[in-house]
């Protein structure tokens, strides 16, 4: 370690506390690094003389040039003789030594090296012949002169150098040595370049979060839009200066190739995280759907764990299933992906949920059996959400009428999808006071979607009328036969009846789908709501309950002028009593019989009896068949479990216990603990998820633990999956159809799992990518 001194073409004493070495050289600076420490300082005095004079300065404190009243008199012939304090206005260097009662030169008796026995020598090691101190000879080019020792002294070569080398001393002391110089200045560059990679990964996840797109049509200087990541960088260059130093390099990070690789390692990285969450928990399950994303066929596959007793769903990404969709094949597309995101092994699959296609469910050949050959503990649940859309679609197969009134509400939608003609009704709502409501597109999988078209309706049905009948009486367009189709269909009084019964149907399933989509919901809550909503179907098949409906149907009919009827009211044409029965008694009823019997059955009975019992009954009926106690039977077991209930939720237990290791008899005495903790601590006599979740520790209850991780981690729906069908059509739209499978995969994972990507430490993705060679200093 060494101190910086700059010499002109002399000889340099380098020393440390082991050696002294003479370095040479003819260069105009000579740059030779000295650590300024205690043990190189010593070195440098010991120089001149061993013995330290204790009232001299060192480099650390500088010169010591004490002013006296007088100085010590020293007879040099017949006068006395003193050293002058006025010698300290002329020379820096100069110092005095009452000790020795001797000057001194600072820089030579620190800096000077060998002995030449003249005067220079003298300074270095203490003059005090007061006497020569005024006057000494100089011969010069070849004349001899007086000059003032001390003048002659500044003069010297001696003491030039050791002046330079003092200054270089003071220099390196403010700028730090050679060594330290270059570390500080690598230091500097490497902090500088990982700010400028930290900024480029930070815009990377901005428009990854964001599901934007990264590249640009031209991307060259000379064209006006380089694609968001370089214009990005653009916008940054004008408010950072070192920045735009780096970015205007040639090689300045920011080519697709660069790009790619930063995706990759963001997306990486959300993915260990995840892999992290479930090899701490040891067990998960998966979900996966299938969806068109323009010429392929992409399969979402999704996690569901608990971390810290909190259910949490997580995308893994898409898998490209194009070339077949067979049960096999994406049972290999799943080991595989399971395998590269390091989850085939040791956490294990405990349950999986998919929609009710034969190729997912097939209990010998679906996609289901074959996971459960791999991971026997696999149960699998149909998708809750899936099955209760079914039982809408069902509804509508078996009930004609539906039919017809979500046809009438798809052409309605398409019908104003038109600009002018939605401009037409927006305008025409703001005049009614009706608040502005969009209508959207029938969806098999977009479950609320009904029933929000429903609601719109509803709410503008004056404004939709009247739109209506303005487009026909202007005639502006072919549509206007369209127009009157639909507007027969919206003021046909059967319309509106089974529009409100729709509309009470369509509430509670409503509830049922949203708790469905929700992350958090475990499968003991489903089974709990299934049994509410059908109860409440139950207890609104009554006349009375559709005796209420009826007076809403009624007042919305007559504040609309819409008339209500039978069909048999609305038929011109009664069937007559055939002529040759006329006197015989016959038996059974004629058709004329039958209204002569029926004229007593009112508007209400009529609708009551053939349209919302069948309603009711179809819901009720597919609700029971498809939600039946076999197929609640985990979902029973687990809310048993939830509840603490020990002897009811064995089919639970026996199914997990050997995986999980868990002894019954521990774990009966670990829930009759829990439990008996948590009645003290409440009144309620219902224990609750939540009051299990503040009880339960691993640490104290550590088999009780394991088993409601698992029942926690049992699906009911894989709405995850469809989530992600919504960003996937976000992230690839038909701008970026020519993107690659894998940045596609990492973009959604990166978009679709932004909640750990906004969390992402940068410094760890610049760690990592700076493993490779690189043409950018990062370490």
């Amino acid at each position: 370690m060494f101190d910086v001194f700059n010499i002109k073409k002399q000889k340099l004493v380098v020393t440390d506390s082991s050696s002294t070495t003479i370095l040479e050289s003819e260069n105009e600076e000579l740059n030779i690094g000295l650590d300024i420490d205690e043990t190189a300082q010593k070195s440098v005095e010991n120089i001149v003389d061993k013995n330290v004079i204790s009232d001299l300065g060192t480099l650390l404190t500088g010169p010591v040039r004490p002013i006296l009243t007088s100085y010590p008199l020293t007879k040099f012939g017949t006068q006395n003789r003193a050293f002058n304090h006025k010698h300290y206005l002329t020379y820096e260097w100069l110092e005095y030594s009452i000790s020795k009662d001797s000057i001194f030169c600072f820089a030579c008796r620190n800096f000077s090296t060998g002995s030449s026995g003249n005067f220079e020598d003298s300074l270095r090691v203490g003059f005090r012949n007061w006497k020569k101190l005024s006057v000494c000879s100089v011969t010069k080019g070849g004349n001899k002169s007086k000059l003032n020792k001390l003048d002659a002294h500044a003069k010297s070569n001696l003491h030039l150098t050791c002046m330079v080398k003092w200054s270089a001393y003071q220099k390196t002391k403010e700028t730090g040595s050679v060594y330290s110089q270059i570390s500080s200045q690598h230091s500097l560059m490497v902090k500088n370049n990982r700010m400028y990679m930290k900024m480029l990964v930070d815009i990377v996840l901005f428009l990854s979060c964001q599901g934007i797109g990264f590249r640009g049509h031209d991307e060259t200087k000379d064209s006006l839009n380089q694609g968001n990541f370089k214009e990005l960088c653009k916008l940054l260059e004008k408010g950072n200066e070192e920045f735009g130093k780096k970015f205007n390099l040639k090689t300045n990070h920011t080519s697709h190739i660069i790009q790619d690789e930063l995706i990759n390692i963001c997306a990486d990285v959300v993915k260990e995280i995840i892999v992290k969450d479930i090899e701490d928990v040891k067990v998960f399950r998966i979900m996966c759907d299938e969806a068109r994303c323009y010429k392929q066929e992409q399969m979402a596959l999704c996690v569901r764990y608990v971390k810290n007793l909190e259910v949490v769903e997580r995308f893994l990404g898409f898998i490209d299933c194009s070339k077949n969709q067979d049960a096999e094949s994406l049972y290999q597309y799943i080991l595989w992906y399971l395998k590269k995101c390091k989850l085939s092994s040791k956490p294990q699959i405990v349950a999986q949920s998919y929609d009710g296609a034969n190729v997912m469910s097939g209990k010998f050949n679906g996609l289901q059996n074959k996971i459960k050959s791999q991971y026997p503990y696999a149960i699998y649940t149909h998708c809750m959400a899936h099955k209760m859309n079914l039982i809408i679609l069902v509804m509508c197969k078996y009930v004609k009428e539906i039919r017809h009134v979500f046809n009438t509400l798809e052409s309605l939608y398409i019908h104003f999808s038109h600009p002018s003609k939605n401009q037409k009704l927006i305008e025409i709502q703001t005049k009614l006071g009706i608040k502005y409501t969009s209508m959207i597109r029938l969806s098999d999988t977009r479950w609320n979607c009904r029933y929000r078209n429903i609601e719109s309706v509803k709410a503008s049905y004056k404004a939709i009328i009247q739109a209506l009948e303005e487009e026909i009486e202007n005639e502006d367009d072919r549509g206007v036969n369209e127009a009157i189709g639909i507007l027969t269909n919206l003021k046909s009084g059967r319309f509106i009846v089974y529009l409100f019964i729709l509309h009470k149907v369509l509430i509670n399933i409503n509830i049922v789908a949203n708790k469905f989509q929700e992350k958090t919901a475990t499968l003991g809550e489903s089974k709990n709501i299934i049994q509410g909503v059908m109860m409440t179907f139950k207890n609104s098949r009554t006349t009375e309950y559709f005796s209420k409906l009826w007076c809403e149907i009624e007042i919305f009919a007559k504040d609309n002028e819409i008339s209500i009827q039978t069909p048999s009211e609305g038929c011109k044409r009664k069937r007559q009593e055939p002529h040759n029965l006329k006197h015989f008694d016959t038996t059974a009823t004629t058709s004329a019989e039958q209204n002569i019997n029926d004229t007593s059955e009112t508007i209400e009975d009529y609708f009551r009896k053939n349209a919302f019992f069948p309603v009711f009954d179809t819901i009720l009926i597919n609700l029971e068949k498809i939600f039946s106690a076999e197929s609640l039977q985990m979902a029973t077991a687990v809310d048993q479990f939830i509840q603490l209930n020990f002897e009811e939720n064995f089919f639970f237990i026996d199914h997990y216990k050997d995986l999980m290791n868990v002894s019954k008899e521990v774990l009966q005495s670990e829930i009759e603990v829990a439990k008996n903790c948590i009645l003290q601590s409440t009144d309620k006599k219902n224990i609750t998820l939540n009051h299990v979740k503040k009880v339960l520790t691993k640490q104290t209850f550590l088999n009780l633990y394991k088993l409601f991780q698992v029942a926690l981690t049992i699906p009911i729906s894989s709405s995850t999956c469809e989530r992600s069908f919504s960003a996937m059509r976000r992230i690839k739209t038909w701008l970026r159809t020519s993107m690659l499978q894998e940045r596609f995969n990492n973009t959604s994972i990166l978009y679709i799992e932004k909640e750990i990507s906004k969390s992402i430490d940068t410094e760890t993705i610049i760690n990592i990518f700076a493993q490779n060679n690189r043409y950018i200093q990062l370490n």
